[in-house]
């Protein structure tokens, strides 16, 4: 990283300047001309014409040549600007090009071009710092930006690329230019080419400012150990036939993967021929078939291998088919495509039980039994759960399956059913009376199921194989390392080295993407088949419950404009988040910007990024960049309080600037459906049978009864609400039939009058379910984004889900920080389970966001100590830091006084920033800030918010300090922040809302981990 000089500095100030003016020009019109030009091919962008508040610039691209649309020099902005309206080009943050420099590790437009980044950091709307990062290895002290202009200076001398044989081979040049049919005759002709031994070099020592060596490796640049790439895509079908071969082509238009998948098949044939084995395509597109086998035939001419014997020694098909044939279909009584449910992999563990209780209980080792009659008994052995004495070990959702079963001979000739008697069919025969192929190909293996590659490799254990597949990550073009460890797994394909070389074809490219696998794990304790539910956080290892300085280091891995980022979590804390866009990371960028019909779920410690990436979520998904479809037209961002809707909403403003965002806090927007005003709402919470989903179903006997009584349907929508909640509370009446159960009895007979209970927030969610269901009007919100969603209780999801007209998710928080037990989702899973993102909790997993960019380490560790001591101790960037306080005193009014004499020391130490006093009893400070001089703010909005003499303090109960952040903290009585002994995530919250600095003050004692050392 290198710091641009004051002139250079002052460049970009001006600069930035210059484009806030011309976008507001531009956004001033009230039917702005757009010129389409090539650059859309980029972009994609069409600019609208309403007014809205406008952002920054972020960051600019400096490129090793011209760009036919971008020039040698670009910069990222809020809103594209074209080069008519301004000196230069602008893109918007959230289009395609946009990732050369937001992901700079991954492959983009400009994979090669990039030669400089240059990160802008803003406050408000003025560039206060900027620094350089380079792309290549170039003298680090020479800036390619000089006076806006970008020169790059020669890089240091670099080896000439040499070939991998002293002469090039013939038949290499040929197929070079040629069809690939014609490449296998060639290449046969004049035999494979070998790499000549390297000459032994001595080692040069790399220079300090030399970047780490990439991990894709461009085609024609050679890999220590490894065969260089072919020149293009074409040379896969006959490069490198002995080993294993993962090609992913992504969504390019341009790639052949049934050339390849064709003419390697037959090139395949030369290196069989001496072990008489055949080869197997296995394509998951039946439309794709014929013309595989069209390729096919090309190159089979071509090399004199007449067409009749091709049948014989290549297998074409279909997996379908194959899967059918191996079960014996006679034919399909049913079409209907299987759901996650029916193809899951725990289904082999399923059928290796149940054959096993066949075997021992049946005596089929020693018995001549038919298979179909086997089949038969072994199915229905699955169906009932087992033997009476020996039942199957199964999981929840396993059950949840099994119970889906029908009988028999209604499921025999199912294709829903196809993969389960596969399974069972292998199971019962293995796979010595099946013949083995020499050779494998896959052809779009990310459509196949996990059940149908686990028995197609169950068939095939020892031949190789070629995997066309799609590993993209969504919404770019890098590769996704879960979906190719998924990918290694399902097949079980091996390395010795622990990684696998993916292939990705980029147009006329080749990418190399070396993906690490994970090192094998010894076998769980859960039996097979048992759902074993996995841990929000990963374990830690021993030795490490104390981070050093070397461990923030780590965490920079993978990091872009770290000087950037050290500079912006320095900066003081201001009342209203701002976008981060500019040191936004590749981690959090490509969270982000994922497809908006992809479900989210983001797991993170505090600190993490989590309501950033939750924010520009909901910018990214409005942009007119998402898709070329355009935006999603209505995006509903639910917060936990309205304190943090002051947080976010300068931020929202700026990133959506159609007003297509609504912002809200879960209690406002729950009082809005109800009828209630937002000031109306009177603290205090209930108990878990208050929220709880049986509710729904009571609510709905309530208004069919409220609604068949005179008035019921009309009049004013209060009097409609307390008409149905007295139809609820009365349907416990003693003289009528019970059709509830004891708790739920029980509950309602707990109802207060409706006067008591208007109004509290016990009962909203209440109340909330009943307007509901009796309005005529209800807001419909294609994408729906929840933070700090750990403490939404059940009652609540069943309303948000109401709302969701497009069933799509962004869902962020902490199960570290839930305030309770007893009214939320035990996991994700559940969770994921409960809003049908995916019937399978094993076929999900949320997102994990471990680095730290908030609280300093010491903050971390102080906190940490209430988090289990099995549990995955979070890390921060801010390694160093002072140590948090802890002051005690003999009484409750002394400690109030020394709270506040506290705060006032963080706001001197800290000029411009914020600090906040989270404590449970707002009501005594306010009387000792009022006593002191402090004046209270005089709107709802900022309700709990002190100024004197320009400085401002925040009063914040442990629920309103929740998704906000200060530069101090004094937190008053942790004792009292803690509901259950057990479970401390509201004292946890806290704690983690303070950047700099924490005191603790109290005079109880503190919780028992707290005064552990």
């Amino acid at each position: 990283m290198t710091k641009i000089s004051d002139e250079e500095l002052a460049f970009e100030i001006a600069t930035n300047r210059s484009y806030l003016r011309a976008l507001e020009r531009r956004l001033a019109r009230k039917n702005p001309e757009i010129a389409v030009t090539a650059n859309e091919r980029y972009i994609d962008n069409v600019p609208r014409g309403e007014r809205a508040s406008i952002g920054p610039l972020y960051g600019r691209v400096g490129l090793a040549g011209p760009d036919r649309d971008l020039g040698v020099a670009f910069y990222i902005g809020t809103r594209y600007l074209s080069s008519a309206d301004w000196d230069y080009p602008v893109i918007n943050w959230a289009a395609r090009a946009a990732k050369a420099f937001f992901d700079p590790h991954t492959a983009h437009e400009f994979d090669r071009d990039v030669v400089v980044r240059r990160t802008l950091t803003a406050r408000g709307a003025e560039v206060v710092h900027a620094s350089d990062d380079w792309a290549v290895a170039v003298p680090a002290d020479q800036s390619p930006f000089k006076a806006g202009k970008l020169h790059i200076p020669p890089p240091p001398q670099r080896q000439p690329r040499r070939h991998t044989s002293s002469a090039p081979s013939s038949a290499h040049t040929a197929a070079s230019t040629d069809h690939p049919a014609e490449q296998a005759t060639r290449t046969r002709q004049a035999g494979p080419t070998r790499p000549e031994p390297r000459a032994t070099r001595p080692r040069k020592r790399a220079s300090p400012v030399t970047p780490a060596p990439r991990r894709a490796v461009v085609a024609g640049e050679n890999t220590p150990g490894r065969l260089p790439l072919p020149r293009k895509p074409a040379d896969l079908a006959t490069w490198q036939p002995d080993a294993p071969l993962v090609v992913s082509f992504g969504e390019d238009h341009r790639a052949d993967p049934e050339g390849i998948a064709a003419v390697r098949a037959v090139d395949i044939l030369r290196h069989l021929a001496h072990e008489r084995r055949r080869v197997l395509v296995v394509s998951a597109w039946t439309t794709q078939l014929p013309k595989i086998v069209r390729r096919m035939h090309t190159a089979a001419a071509l090399v004199g291998l007449p067409a009749a014997d091709i049948p014989k020694i290549i297998t074409t098909v279909h997996d379908t088919d194959w899967l059918a044939g191996l079960a014996g279909y006679p034919r399909f009584t049913d079409t209907r495509e299987p759901d996650a449910l029916d193809v899951g992999l725990y289904i082999r563990d399923i059928v290796e039980q149940a054959v096993q209780i066949c075997r021992r209980r049946l005596g089929w080792t020693q018995r001549n039994v038919a298979l179909s009659a086997k089949l038969e008994v072994a199915y229905e052995v699955i169906r009932i759960g087992g033997a009476p004495t020996e039942p199957l070990k199964l999981g929840r959702y396993s059950q949840e399956w099994i119970a889906t079963l029908p009988p028999f001979k209604a499921a025999w000739g199912q294709r829903r059913y196809l993969g389960l008697f596969a399974q069972l069919v292998t199971s019962l025969t293995g796979t010595d009376s099946q013949e083995h192929y020499g050779h494998v190909i896959v052809h779009g293996e990310h459509e196949l199921s996990s059940l149908s590659c686990a028995v197609l490799r169950a068939h095939h254990p020892t031949a190789q194989w070629t995997v066309l597949t799609d590993l993209t990550s969504p919404g770019s073009t890098g590769i996704d390392r879960r979906r190719t460890v998924s990918m290694v797994e399902r097949l079980g394909l091996t390395d010795r080295s622990e990684q696998i070389d993916v292939i990705a074809v980029r147009g006329t490219r080749l990418i190399r993407h070396t993906i690490p696998l994970p090192t094998p794990k010894a076998a769980p304790a859960t039996p097979p088949g048992v759902h074993h539910q996995t841990p929000h956080r990963r374990p830690k290892s021993a030795g490490q419950k104390q981070r050093s300085i070397s461990a923030a280091v780590d965490l920079e891995n993978g990091m872009r404009a770290v000087d950037a980022v050290h500079y912006a979590l320095k900066a003081p804390r201001t009342e209203a988040m701002t976008s981060v866009l500019s040191t936004l990371q590749p981690d959090q960028y490509r969270l982000v910007t994922q497809p908006p019909t992809m479900p989210l779920i983001i797991q993170g410690h505090p600190g993490t990024g989590k309501t950033i990436i939750a924010v520009h979520r909901a910018g990214y998904l409005v942009n007119e960049e998402t898709t070329r479809k355009g935006p999603i037209p209505r995006v509903l961002l639910l917060g936990p309080t309205e304190q943090y809707v002051r947080h976010v909403s300068r931020t929202v403003r700026e990133l959506d600037p159609t007003g297509a965002i609504t912002v809200k806090s879960l209690p406002e927007w729950l009082a809005e459906i109800a009828g209630l005003g937002t000031t109306d709402v009177q603290p205090g919470e209930g108990t878990a049978e208050d929220v709880g989903s049986f509710i729904v179903t009571l609510a709905n006997k309530a208004v069919r009864e409220s609604q068949d009584r005179p008035g019921g349907k009309t009049g004013r929508p209060t009097d409609m609400v307390k008409m149905t909640y007295e139809a609820l509370r009365s349907s416990n009446d003693p003289h009528k039939q019970p059709q509830t159960s004891q708790a739920e009895q029980q509950w309602i007979q707990s109802l207060p009058p409706f006067p008591k209970a208007w109004g509290k927030r016990r009962y909203l969610p209440l109340f909330a379910q009943l307007g509901l269901l009796l309005s005529t009007k209800r807001s419909k919100y294609d994408h729906i984004v929840v933070d700090e969603a750990q403490d939404v209780s059940e009652l609540e999801w069943e309303i948000i889900q109401a709302h969701n007209a497009g069933g799509r998710w962004t869902i962020v928080g902490d199960l570290n920080q839930r305030r309770r037990l007893d009214i939320n989702h035990l996991d994700w899973h559940e969770l994921a389970k409960r809003l049908h993102i995916l019937p399978d909790a094993k076929l999900f997993q949320p997102e994990v966001v471990e680095r730290g960019y908030r609280c300093t380490q010491p903050i971390l560790d102080f906190a940490n100590r209430l988090l289990p001591a099995t549990g995955n101790q979070p890390c921060s960037l801010q390694n160093q830091g002072p140590e948090p306080s802890v002051i005690r005193t003999s009484t409750p009014g002394k400690r109030d006084l020394r709270a506040v004499g506290e705060a006032s020391r963080l706001l001197d130490s800290y000029p411009g920033g914020t600090a906040a006093i989270i404590t449970t009893d707002p009501e005594a400070i306010d009387k000792l800030l009022l006593a002191d001089g402090w004046r209270r703010t005089h709107t709802a909005a900022t309700a709990g918010d002190w100024t004197r003499e320009e400085r401002q303090l925040a009063v914040r109960t442990p629920e309103s300090a929740r998704g906000v952040e200060f530069d101090g903290v004094v937190v008053v009585e942790p004792r009292y922040f803690v509901r259950q002994e057990e479970f401390a995530g509201t004292l946890y919250t806290s704690l983690t809302r303070a950047n700099r600095e924490l005191v603790v003050v109290h005079s109880k004692p503190l919780p028992e981990p707290l005064t552990a050392r």
